[in-house]
């Protein structure tokens, strides 16, 4: 209760802070809105640079696997050039290569340079992440990545909307050279209100944990993305997560060894770090299982079209997004494990009725459910973040950062493959079936979410009093 007192007084944060993370908002709001944007507009890319469905989706796998091998190195960067500068470097990056991808006479040259553009992505998110972290300290965390989660979780709700309206009155280059004038306001702003950071001479590199992670991780996430896509799921797949497994396994055996890991694995053995990262990892397999699960469920079980599925689905993804923003003055209050194992709760509460929802549920209770859902994901993936970041000093933030969104994405990859698995499989019985067992498996990942959650809780709370005592 003494906790809960000293909290009920939230610090102000300066104006200068708030603008700096708008202006971070802004870059996660392109990386965001990019992936979602292309996606609607890879049938039109086909066409123009006729080629078939299988490459032209390399087009979208090729920038998360440059965003997933990023993501390790950027600790690196941020002690070698700042997390201010690093992040400047990356929009300009990133802004390049939008330019090279509208620009590009063909396929091959897309997919490579979507490939550093996903590169550019990575560094930008984790290095805002660590530039809003140092600028604001853990008891203003809360509602700055609030804010952040707020306007960066719109560009998936508008993008499918923005790039169909374009793709209607203009050609597919148009989808890139929208980056540009919101990557130069960006840009504009970043150099008057954002912080540079501080310089320090890195550590010597790490070459063999770089390249174990650089090639175990893309090789994980692509490998049970593919597996978690209807028809996708070969043994050359298989293959590959298990190459990518065991390269991810000598990595971690070197990197605890190691005088100076690229990624600092033992973070993860600190009781709230260790159960943050469990909370977020689940907390992403169950939300990105979802994404693949409810449109198929939509035009499967209930004979949706594809248009109608995603109009029936964006009130969920609305009210996950301003839940992102409640979570953050929240978790700044009550604590990041409270708020979390809340929202962890909510998200059960509305996932244990889906096996028998089917075509004779009314709408309306349907919708009110996937609300309710889209209201818990925003109260638990945010929180538990923000109490990782909050656990760290200011010289780990970069390596938080990092192994947060790693953790993230490998979630819901995961997510994803059991989930549209386990469906494939059981719509050999009949799609009644098929969706009980994938909505089973769903809520199975929100129960052991839960209890990740409430051990978040209890290692946040016995962190409190041990450095209040």
């Amino acid at each position: 209760m003494s906790d809960l007192r000293e909290r009920a007084t939230l610090p102000p944060i300066p104006r200068a802070v708030w603008i700096a993370s708008g202006v971070m908002a802004l870059g996660g709001f392109l990386g965001n809105m990019d992936g979602s944007i292309v996606a609607v507009g890879l049938e039109s890319l086909r066409l123009s640079l006729g080629v078939g469905l299988v490459e032209i989706q390399w087009v979208a796998t090729a920038y998360l696997l440059g965003l997933s091998a990023a993501l390790p190195l950027t600790p690196w960067l941020v002690r070698r050039f700042g997390a201010g500068r690093l992040w400047l470097g990356a929009l300009a990056a990133f802004l390049l290569t939008s330019a090279a991808c509208a620009l590009a006479p063909d396929a091959a040259t897309l997919i490579g340079v979507r490939a550093v553009q996903g590169m550019a992505a990575g560094v930008m998110v984790t290095a805002g992440q660590t530039v809003i972290g140092l600028a604001v300290g853990p008891e203003r965390l809360g509602r700055t990545m609030g804010t952040l989660g707020l306007v960066v979780g719109l560009a998936p709700v508008i993008g499918p909307s923005v790039g169909g309206f374009l793709l209607a009155h203009f050609s597919w280059p148009v989808l890139f050279w929208l980056n540009l004038p919101i990557g130069l306001v960006a840009f504009g702003l970043a150099l008057r209100f954002v912080p540079r950071g501080d310089r320090r001479q890195p550590p010597p590199m790490d070459w063999p944990g770089l390249i174990l992670v650089s090639l175990g991780l893309p090789l994980v996430v692509y490998a049970l993305t593919e597996l978690g896509t209807p028809g996708s799921a070969g043994p050359l797949n298989v293959v590959l997560a298990v190459t990518g497994a065991v390269a991810l396994a000598v990595f971690t055996w070197w990197s605890l060894r190691a005088p100076h890991p690229v990624l600092r694995l033992r973070l993860a053995s600190r009781p709230v770090m260790g159960a943050a990262l469990a909370s977020v990892l689940l907390a992403g397999a169950g939300m990105f299982g979802a994404v693949l699960l409810l449109p198929l469920w939509f035009q499967v079980r209930l004979c949706a079209g594809p248009a109608e599925a995603g109009v029936l689905l964006a009130p969920m993804g609305l009210a996950t997004t301003v839940f992102v923003l409640v979570a953050g003055r929240l978790a700044d209050r009550y604590g990041g494990g409270t708020v979390a194992l809340t929202g962890s709760l909510v998200v059960l509460a509305s996932t244990v009725p889906m096996p028998w929802l089917g075509p004779e549920t009314p709408m309306w209770l349907i919708q009110a459910l996937l609300v309710v859902r889209g209201a818990g994901l925003g109260l638990s993936i945010l929180p538990a973040s923000t109490v990782a970041y909050a656990s760290v000093g200011a010289s780990e933030l970069g390596h938080a950062t990092a192994l947060v969104n790693i953790v993230l994405r490998v979630g819901g990859a995961v997510g994803g493959a059991l989930c549209v698995i386990v469906l494939s499989r059981g719509l050999t019985v009949g799609p009644a079936t098929g969706f009980g067992w994938a909505f089973g498996v769903l809520g199975a990942l929100c129960v052991l979410g839960t209890f990740a959650t409430a051990w978040l809780r209890r290692a946040e709370r016995s962190s409190t009093v041990d450095t209040t005592t």
